[in-house]
């Protein structure tokens, strides 16, 4: 299974962002890591995702992707990233059987906080089947996820990819997914957004 990076930052010194933004990109790749998301559009489609830069790096498992925030070869570029941007760091395990992110035009990423499970499961049991209608796949479906930067509890995390920025729209405004949102609703708090996909 793959693993992820999410990151968002806001970034108070630009210039200085820069000797982060040019040093990173080889250590990632070290660790075997691309970038899915870099910047780009985004969408918010229920309350948004903070900081005004997200990025979604890929793994290829959860060991490399904490291999790379743990690498001591990280540390001195962690400095920079503090210095210059106040950042949220999480990394999330992969769906199980899941294809590469970068197949996939855009996503849809939230973070959701379970307040009543049992209803939950409902929306969990019915929701594949509707993403699936849309074209699209999961990508991240819970599992594993830990806070390392500014978000201490990241809650319940999902990415789906999907064609495009449309698809993604269409998935989350259709007739279909509506009685899901007011049932997610009713048992979880989130954020969600439509992504898209680092054109390299």
């Amino acid at each position: 299974m793959a693993g992820y990076l999410i990151a968002t930052m806001d970034v108070h010194d630009v210039e200085g962002y820069k000797v982060y933004q040019t040093q990173v990109p080889a250590l990632i790749a070290r660790h075997g890591g691309t970038y899915i998301v870099r910047g780009g559009n985004r969408v918010a489609l229920e309350g948004d995702w903070p900081g005004e830069r997200l990025v979604v790096l890929e793994f290829p498992d959860y060991k490399a992707a904490r291999a790379f925030a743990d690498d001591l070869d990280y540390a001195p570029l962690i400095a920079v990233r503090h210095a210059t941007t106040t950042s949220r760091i999480i990394i999330a395990e992969g769906f199980a059987g899941a294809p590469p992110a970068a197949q996939f035009g855009a996503y849809l990423l939230a973070a959701i906080t379970v307040e009543d499970p049992e209803t939950y499961k409902g929306y969990a049991a019915q929701v594949p089947d509707v993403i699936a209608r849309h074209g699209g796949t999961f990508l991240i479906r819970g599992g594993t996820a830990e806070g390392l930067e500014g978000t201490p509890n990241p809650g319940r995390i999902v990415l789906a990819g999907f064609k495009d920025l449309a698809a993604v729209r269409g998935f989350h405004g259709s007739a279909d997914y509506a009685p899901l949102i007011d049932l997610r609703h009713s048992a979880s708090t989130g954020m969600v957004v439509g992504l898209e996909k680092f054109a390299g």
